[in-house]
């Protein structure tokens, strides 16, 4: 344990220098001297001894400080707070009545090797003096360091000190209250639109930063809820992530929470029907994490909300397997209409929906915020450590004050929105509760089996969750379903492994991402559109032909050219009104590079010149590739059928003349017959 402090110490102090250099100081080039400042808390005594003349230490950084005796450090002491509001107060500048004040000179106040100064106080518990700070109670004091300049305070800042009961110099553990921090690894979307990766330098430290405090807290229950794209980018750095995974890896006593591969509202995706896609990303998340960090276990058991949950979203978690809820403060705003901020926080509550009930942990909004703003760039991290500790033993206090039992209880530590605090506040954090046997660190996963739920007499609290309104029918997820069938169309396309395929699914992978705008996202969708396009492209077509078929089965000879650099697999599909063609379209291989004939059966149906279609396909025939192109076809297939429909116009011509000629015989022959009858020679009265 000794070690592990002294080694969070030098981490914490390294970055106290950092933030230290990064704070513009006046030049003479300036005009007028710079006003003295107090730069960071670069370390203090928490507790103080119950006993006269106990030394109270603490270490500051100072800018422009005077060395002469018209400045100086005024260290002033409060009347013991027992409350969280009181705390706050106090933090804000609403101080209660000051007990003592020591003043120590500018000139005296001796200088570690970095500059900062080393101040060292006698407490006095019994009689006054000049030279010692009084503090004579046992509790929790609000304490101000400040720098005087001509008997007037410039600048000071705020913490807090526990006196100890008299003779005691250790604090003592009287009754536990669990304390769960959630910490991280985050980065910003390192794939890019073209196809590239790029790993951003600031978060490549942030994180290198983050693993070396976690390093330093080993042994240490700590939850981890790390981004799987960024990991899963780390992983793909060979020079610094894989290192820093490894590392990672070889850590014990840290669970991973499974997260989404990226940031996703649930409750957007179950509005817009777009629930697989979210099942989608859970999957892919805890994949990326197994796969780039093997031996950590990633489990599906309690849920970070970062958004707020309506019913539906509820019922999604639970579904997908999630045993309980942990609502950051900006979920917890956006959830049940925000009542879960009249419960108490170091108790569970139960979420109600509509077909069954999940409990959830609130993370405690008040010390997110002072997490949150621990964490920002150039803030004392140290201090706000301070400020945090004061306030969770403000908050065992309370509880103990209204005789009710610690037992049962969490206070679970996020930043406002779950996002990762910064390495520096984290190590500040640890370095200071490891001085209080009260507060005992767990995981997520434990704090939600060893929490109790928040009850009244009616039994407990449960927050009815209701629906938030239906999404747009028209969405980006609607466009990256349809983009996701064709990638998996096109996958026959190409040869089994080419790496186009991942590196359009890894781009759609991306775009769920809840802070991405929609423009960028087009960027995303566009880009795996002319990859695609690109390879249809490739393969050319003749321009324009025409088939001439000599027989009523015959085949048709296309000629198809190749230019990408890799085979490509295609379904031929021509069609025509006056042929007919097989009705199994067997897919083809065209070799990179090179012009392919294929043949294609046909089968004959009437003679003429008449259009035919040619278009190609993905094998499974779900996917155009370009255009369709017409050709011409003439058919002079059925000759021998015209032979003998002529033979039968002729037979039928000569049997109308024969029946014709023997007609007009027979009308002549009856003709001379009735012309004989009627001559005058003939007596017609003869009997």
């Amino acid at each position: 344990m000794k070690s592990m402090m002294m080694k969070s110490m030098m981490f914490a102090a390294s970055m106290v220098a950092a933030v230290t250099t990064m704070t513009p100081i006046a030049s003479a080039g300036d005009g007028a001297a710079a006003e003295p400042s107090i730069g960071v808390l670069v370390s203090q005594d928490e507790y103080v001894a119950g006993i006269e003349g106990s030394i109270l230490h603490a270490t500051v950084s100072v800018r422009d400080l005077p060395t002469d005796d018209g400045a100086s450090i005024a260290i002033t002491s409060y009347r013991p707070v027992k409350t969280r509001a009181a705390v706050r107060d106090a933090i804000a500048g609403k101080l209660p009545s000051v007990v003592d004040t020591v003043v120590l000179p500018s000139s005296a106040i001796p200088r570690d090797d970095s500059g900062y100064l080393e101040l060292s106080v006698p407490i006095e518990i019994g009689v006054r003096s000049r030279a010692n700070l009084q503090m004579s109670a046992v509790g929790l004091y609000p304490i101000t360091i400040g720098i005087v300049v001509d008997k007037t305070v410039v600048d000071q800042i705020v913490t807090f000190v526990d006196r100890l009961p008299e003779q005691t110099s250790t604090p003592t553990q009287t009754e536990p209250l669990q304390v769960a921090v959630v910490t991280g690894l985050d980065g910003p979307i390192a794939r890019q639109p073209d196809f590239t990766s790029t790993i951003d330098a600031t978060a490549l430290s942030t994180s290198t930063n983050m693993v070396t405090a976690i390093e330093d807290l080993d042994m240490t229950p700590l939850t981890v809820s790390a981004s799987p794209q960024w990991i899963d980018a780390l992983a793909q750095d060979e020079v610094d992530g894989v290192p820093l995974l490894e590392r990672l890896g070889a850590l014990q006593s840290i669970q991973f929470v499974s997260r989404p591969y990226v940031n996703v509202d649930p409750d957007q995706l179950v509005s817009t029907d777009s629930s697989d896609v979210y099942l989608a990303q859970l999957r892919r998340g805890e994949d990326a994490l197994r796969s780039a960090i093997p031996n950590q276990d990633v489990r599906r058991e309690t849920f970070l909300a970062q958004f707020g949950l309506s019913r539906n979203a509820a019922t999604l978690v639970r579904d997908l397997g999630f045993r309980g809820v942990v609502l950051t403060p900006a979920s917890q705003a956006a959830t049940a209409e925000g009542a879960s901020f009249l419960t108490d926080p170091s108790r569970l509550v139960r979420l109600a929906f509509g077909s069954g009930t999940i409990d959830a942990a609130l993370a405690d909004p008040a010390l997110a915020t002072t997490m949150s703003g621990g964490s920002l760039l150039g803030a004392d991290a140290y201090l706000a450590a301070q400020h945090l500790f004061a306030e969770l033993k403000a908050l065992r206090t309370e509880v103990v004050a209204r005789g009710e039992s610690t037992s049962g209880r969490t206070v679970v530590l996020t930043t406002l929105d779950g996002s990762p605090p910064s390495p520096e506040f984290l190590t500040s954090l640890f370095t200071t509760m490891s001085t209080e046997p009260d507060i005992v660190l767990v995981t997520l996963d434990d704090a939600m089996t060893s929490t109790d739920l928040n009850s009244t007499d009616d039994g407990p609290i449960v927050l009815e969750l209701t629906n938030t309104s239906p999404g747009a029918s028209t969405n980006w997820t609607d466009l990256e379903s349809n983009l996701q069938a064709r990638i998996d169309s096109f996958a026959a396309v190409l040869p089994t492994g080419d790496v186009r395929i991942d590196m359009w699914r890894g781009l759609l992978e991306v775009i769920p991402e809840y802070s991405m705008s929609d423009d960028r996202r087009s960027e995303y969708i566009e880009a795996v559109r002319v990859a695609m396009n690109e390879i249809a492209q490739s393969i050319s077509l003749p321009s324009s032909t025409t088939f001439t078929l000599g027989g009523r089965d015959s085949s048709i000879r296309v000629t198809l050219r190749n230019d990408s650099d890799a085979d490509l697999t295609v379904q031929i599909r021509l069609t025509s009104s006056k042929l007919r063609f097989p009705v199994r379209n067997d897919p083809v291989v065209l070799p990179a590079g090179t012009t392919t004939a294929v043949e294609v059966s046909v089968e004959a149906r009437s003679n003429g010149r008449f259009p035919v279609v040619m278009q190609l396909f993905t094998p499974d025939g779900s996917e155009a590739l370009g255009p369709a192109v017409t050709f011409t076809a003439r058919v002079n297939a059925l000759a021998g059928l015209g032979q003998l429909v002529t033979g039968i116009a002729l037979l039928l011509l000569i049997s109308w003349w024969v029946h014709h000629l023997r007609s007009e015989r027979r009308r002549r022959s009856a003709a001379v017959d009735d012309t004989a009858t009627r001559h005058p020679s003939i007596d017609r009265s003869a009997p």
